[in-house]
């Protein structure tokens, strides 16, 4: 079969060949589609900017920073079990299940969804991130890249908060760097990382 690349967000994105091009751009499109009908009516902290701007930013990080269709399709879905009705979560493991796309893939993406969405019967935002960290350890790597770029997008929208909040958000970032490193060089997303510490290092003279 003859090979194939495509294109996300303007990025390059390895397939197999042709038939997988067309099942990868059909379950991008997917994902981004289910994405915008689960967190429709939501919004970001500043009560004006749909929520369905920062799937779609994660998704175009995870894709600059050489992601699989798999983390794409990941990025979209990334919270929408962590964000969403219980209505929304049943029609996710649907359509993570009906995507058109080897089983292997499916259950990676339903693992690394998994693995990013914090548990909130856990007592605090501390503990629903340490938890979520040490899944993602064990989650397929992607799940790590996904998670570097959602905390890049996160920790941008940090910058006009206040003290205390930001304050929270460095300490849990430092986390993320502290434990995600190793795992991050091992599987090639250093420029991702690197990425997240330059960001996280440049507020150190507003601390």
């Amino acid at each position: 079969m003859l090979s194939g690349r495509f294109f996300v967000y303007g990025h390059e994105t390895a397939c197999m060949d042709t038939v997988s091009t067309v099942r990868c751009f059909s379950s991008i499109k997917s994902a981004a589609d289910h994405a915008s009908g689960a967190h429709k009516g939501q919004y970001r902290k500043d009560r004006r900017t749909p929520y369905i701007v920062h799937p779609a930013r994660v998704a175009g990080h995870v894709s600059m920073f050489g992601g699989s269709h798999v983390a794409i399709v990941s990025a979209w879905l990334h919270d929408v079990y962590e964000d969403c009705t219980p209505e929304w979560i049943s029609l996710t493991d649907s359509f993570i299940s009906a995507l058109p796309l080897p089983e292997d893939e499916q259950r990676e993406i339903a693992a690394i969804v998994d693995a990013l969405t914090k548990k909130n019967t856990l007592p605090s935002k501390s503990a629903r991130l340490s938890d979520s960290i040490g899944r993602i350890l064990d989650a397929p790597p992607e799940a790590t890249l996904v998670k570097i770029c959602d905390r890049i997008d996160n920790f941008l929208d940090t910058a006009g908060r206040d003290g205390q909040v930001r304050k929270r958000y460095l300490v849990s970032t430092d986390e993320i760097i502290d434990r995600l490193s190793v795992r991050a060089d091992f599987y090639g997303y250093e420029k991702a990382m690197n990425a997240l510490k330059e960001i996280r290092y440049a507020s150190l003279k507003n601390e």
